[in-house]
């Protein structure tokens, strides 16, 4: 996949949109168990080395706005943003993606934390979060626009993360997955970010944002 284009825009997403950063499914998996439950903590029965973001792999499809992306990656609380509004002739897809060495049979905790921020100004349209390992999706994080389009994606672990529609923007909101290897070797770890076409029915001014830690993994 090709390397997500370096942008240069000062501003910063919030209050008026610009003032802090902007924040697919999947088959469904084949394993054991796959569990997410908020403000779990992982096991730390023995850690799995996950490297840090610079070191994950990028890759985009479709296009986004001109402008609504800026700042710097990750964001010194350590989370990925995916900021930029998607077009009005399409989605746009972010996925970052790394390797971890796991052993077939041994079930993982998989823990990260999640931010998300509705689009200023309205009416926005919404976006998701997909985390998938082994090429199958174990949990996804979601938004809905103001006009009341959903951005669930459907499959495994699916949940409505908060921004300022149902609670507040900016809230972490911390997930463990439970995930049983079924290959000994590098396992693929993908998150891959969805922000909506920008369309009258789906918001036609801006797209929610999500940001992401990079995950801690050990066995269970």
């Amino acid at each position: 996949m090709p390397a997500i284009e370096e942008l240069d825009a000062p501003e910063r997403r919030g209050i008026d949109r610009r003032t802090i950063v902007k924040g697919a499914a999947w088959a469904m998996p084949v394993v054991a168990a796959a569990i997410a439950v908020p403000n779990a903590t992982a096991s730390t029965a023995c850690a799995v080395a996950v490297p840090g973001w610079q070191a994950w792999s990028s890759g985009t499809t479709g296009s986004f706005t001109s402008g609504t992306c800026g700042g710097q990656q990750p964001q010194a609380d350590g989370k990925w943003w995916q900021w930029c509004d998607a077009t009005t002739t399409s989605n746009y897809t972010l996925s970052k993606c790394t390797t971890v060495a796991m052993v077939a049979g041994k079930t993982y905790s998989i823990t990260f934390t999640t931010q998300a921020n509705r689009g200023n100004p309205a009416p926005d349209s919404p976006a998701n979060l997909v985390l998938a390992i082994g090429g199958s999706q174990v949990w996804a994080g979601y938004t809905v626009g103001t006009t009341g389009k959903s951005a669930n994606p459907g499959g495994t672990n699916t949940h409505l993360l908060t921004t300022s529609v149902n609670g507040s923007n900016y809230t972490d909101q911390t997930w463990t997955v439970l995930y049983t290897a079924q290959t000994t070797g590098d396992v693929l770890v993908c998150y891959t970010w969805t922000a909506y076409q920008r369309t009258s029915a789906n918001g036609n001014v801006s797209t929610d944002d999500i940001g992401t830690s990079v995950p801690a993994i050990s066995c269970t």
